[in-house]
């Protein structure tokens, strides 16, 4: 990064975020909570609520054990290696495009975890529907990714308005996340926070943001996006970090410039 703040990039998620992960799943599910009470968006933010897509890259690892000299048995089995958030910022007419952080689409292995070897792919859940998706394009130096899934039948995205220029500091500002892993499709959580400034562009929030926050829209008071979080202050999480929408939106343009994502 080109700050002097201690940041931390959200390479990996710990294995207790995966287990909370999976718990939470079956605490969602039809077997830990048989009774699901209907819920609807709050109308200022449907937008926004409908444009959040939750992440997982998935890991697919073959276990092989000699029987005897002849004979050698495999299990393959799918793991959950880590999880981020995503904003669909714009539709096609058959794929959805979805913005997140960088460090989650690429494969480096977990620095201080078991090394997993397998292929690896990314599926992404916007309410009870999931899909593959596939990376289109990085943007390393500023940590931002935009993934390519199909769109479904009767889908239809309200493409993302970007900010024009970042707030004044103190600007109050929203943020919808997965930390920890934490959601289900009756389940949504919002943030706010307030802004605090940018240096050489990458610019801090006090908006709380942990493992799974990566990849989050930030948005102002009109509804706007203004950043992506992509790091959080070290032993303290409710300083978040991320990159001006000038970034963005030269990310955006970028890319359109090569596939229409609109």
């Amino acid at each position: 990064m080109h700050v002097d703040y201690f940041i931390r990039h959200w390479r990996e998620i710990m294995w207790g975020s995966i287990l909370t992960f999976f718990s939470l799943f079956y605490l969602f599910s039809c077997h830990g909570h048989p009774k699901i009470v209907e819920t609807n968006f709050n109308k200022e933010y449907k937008n926004q609520l409908s444009n959040f897509t939750f992440l997982v890259k998935e890991v697919d690892l073959v276990f092989c054990e000699d029987s005897d000299k002849k004979k050698t048995s495999c299990d393959e089995i799918t793991f959950p290696e880590s999880s981020a958030s995503g904003v669909v910022i714009s539709q096609s007419q058959s794929h959805i495009f979805i913005m997140t952080a960088n460090h989650f689409c690429i494969d480096t292995p977990p620095e201080n975890n078991m090394s997993m070897e397998g292929e690896r792919s990314i599926q992404v859940y916007i309410g009870n529907t999931t899909r593959d998706a596939k990376i289109v394009f990085e943007d390393e130096d500023n940590d931002l990714c935009l993934l390519e899934a199909l769109k479904l039948k009767k889908e239809n995205f309200t493409p993302v308005r970007f900010a024009k220029e970042m707030p004044n500091i103190g600007d109050k500002l929203y943020n919808f996340a997965a930390p920890n892993g934490i959601g289900s499709p009756n389940t949504k959580l919002m943030f706010d926070g307030y802004f605090a400034g940018c240096e050489q562009g990458f610019c801090m929030y006090s908006i709380p943001a942990t493992f799974g926050s990566s990849g989050s829209a930030v948005y102002n008071e009109k509804g706007e996006l203004v950043s992506i979080l992509v790091a959080a202050a070290i032993e303290f999480e409710n300083v978040s970090m991320g990159p001006d929408i000038e970034k963005i939106s030269n990310f955006v343009k970028s890319i359109d410039e090569v596939v229409d994502i609109y």
